[in-house]
């Protein structure tokens, strides 16, 4: 990686490494730390606010589920935080990527990082070229990231993706080579790989020429990215 040039570096889940995931109190200490992204995945309530959870469901009882749709927002426990909450709480000076799966939620995502002035530094991420391509009529500002497995036509999804107004495409950080990584810029994408969690995968990472990585370990992230931009 050239020093002069941008690498992307997400906090996954706000750096669940360092405190429980998907939290206020994460995603702070995770900028704190010198994070310059976040990564959380986007849900809508009954009553149509945007929560950040992994999953998507609220635990009401032992063995019993039911997804963030069908609950109100007064009925998620106080520790499930709003993306209003998180741009209140942290400002707006970080990436953020949110990982979608209801195209539902994107509108409202968007909507929301609007009131905040914060589309700029949106990045969306969703698992299928057609959940990308409904994104772009919301004329978001922000940028579409495609994840994609190891057992999918990667060059055709690559296509795919750059077709359908991705940014990057993202996949696990084993599956990429310095090979794939060329086509995928040759293709006009940025190439990012995600659970990168021990020192050596993130230096590994840089060496294959990836444009960025989600972790656990911001402290870990950090210090890469300050030895990184400190090379002649």
């Amino acid at each position: 990686m050239n020093a002069k040039s941008t690498f992307h570096a997400f906090a996954h889940r706000g750096g669940r490494a360092h405190g429980a995931d998907n939290t206020l109190p994460a995603f702070e200490e995770a900028l704190r730390r010198g994070a310059p992204g976040l990564e959380t995945d986007a849900w809508l309530t009954a009553d149509g606010v945007v929560v950040l959870d992994h999953d998507g469901v609220h635990r009401t009882a032992k063995r019993r589920h039911k997804p963030m749709a069908q609950v109100g927002r007064d009925e998620l426990p106080a520790h499930v935080p709003t993306l209003d909450a998180l741009y209140a709480a942290c400002g707006t000076d970080f990436d953020l990527a949110i990982d979608v799966r209801i195209p539902e939620v994107a509108a409202a995502v968007i909507e929301v990082s609007r009131r905040h002035d914060a589309t700029s530094r949106l990045w969306l991420v969703g698992g299928a070229p057609a959940l990308l391509t409904s994104w772009l009529a919301l004329e978001h500002g922000g940028h579409l990231v495609l994840s994609i497995r190891l057992f999918e036509r990667r060059m055709d999804v690559a296509r795919a993706a750059r077709q359908a107004g991705a940014t990057a495409l993202n996949m696990r950080w084993p599956w990429w080579t310095r090979s794939f990584v060329r086509e995928v810029h040759d293709a006009g994408l940025l190439a990012f790989g995600y659970d990168v969690q021990r020192e050596w995968t993130m230096r590994h990472c840089l060496k294959l020429g990836l444009d960025g990585i989600f972790s656990d370990h911001v402290d870990r992230m950090a210090a890469l990215l300050d030895a990184t931009t400190r090379e002649p």
